[in-house]
């Protein structure tokens, strides 16, 4: 059912009221370094849910964290990567882009019991995470969750990590193996593997090359009318 003028009215006025914060200052993104995606969308929104949806193996995905992780690092932010399945290496990246790094290394499914996952358990950091003033930008990677932890996932949830989010001046990205993220005000798509020469090539440069499709680009009020409406 669609939602009435009077309803959508109702909805400014109480996002107006519980985050005035977010209103005053639209547009506010963190810059990547990517070229493509800066100068299309500004970068990944603050106060706002991101989803990178890597539907391909080898599509830029690790190019895209380390390149988020390095900016980051240069402005001073401190970061948290909420790890769903503990794959992230550190020794890929120099050093001193960790110095502001929170890892976030959830359990394997292998220690643990049959009613929890680590995705359930990487779901529960980020609704932690995203309500802590210390984090700029907090990175939820689920890109090796299971299909079938992913369709379990409620769609309330994604709209409570969005809610946390808004009076914030911190960015969320969720990396996802598919576009998964029903509250993702910018949904990225990254669906091309990269050439056989790549692993060979410098990293700076490649990330500079990376090309997200926007498949989604929407306003804060516009998920939240989105969500009424559904």
């Amino acid at each position: 059912m669609a939602a009435t003028p009077e309803t959508l009215a109702a909805l400014r006025r109480q996002l107006a009221a519980r985050f005035p914060a977010a209103l005053s200052k639209p547009g506010r993104a963190l810059c990547t370094g990517i070229p493509a995606l800066d100068e299309a969308a500004g970068g990944v929104p603050l106060a706002a849910v991101t989803e990178l949806a890597c539907t391909a193996p080898s599509v830029g995905s690790k190019l895209f964290l380390a390149q988020l992780l390095a900016v980051a690092r240069a402005g001073c932010t401190r970061v948290a990567l909420i790890d769903a399945a503990d794959s992230f290496d550190p020794e890929s990246l120099p050093a001193d882009q960790l110095s502001h790094l929170v890892w976030v290394r959830c359990p394997r499914a292998a220690d643990l019991g049959s009613k929890t996952t680590a995705t359930s358990i990487a779901l529960q950091a980020a609704d932690l995470l995203a309500r802590d003033a210390n984090f700029g930008l907090v990175v939820l990677d689920l890109r090796r969750a299971p299909e079938a932890d992913l369709r379990r996932i409620p769609g309330p949830l994604w709209y409570r990590l969005q809610r946390a989010v808004e009076p914030t001046d911190l960015a969320l990205v969720v990396l996802t193996p598919r576009p998964s993220v029903p509250s993702a005000q910018l949904r990225l798509i990254l669906d091309t593997p990269a050439g056989p020469g790549a692993l060979a090539a410098d990293r700076d440069p490649l990330a500079a090359r990376l090309v997200p499709t926007i498949q989604r680009q929407r306003l804060a009020l516009d998920r939240l009318e989105g969500a009424s409406a559904g």
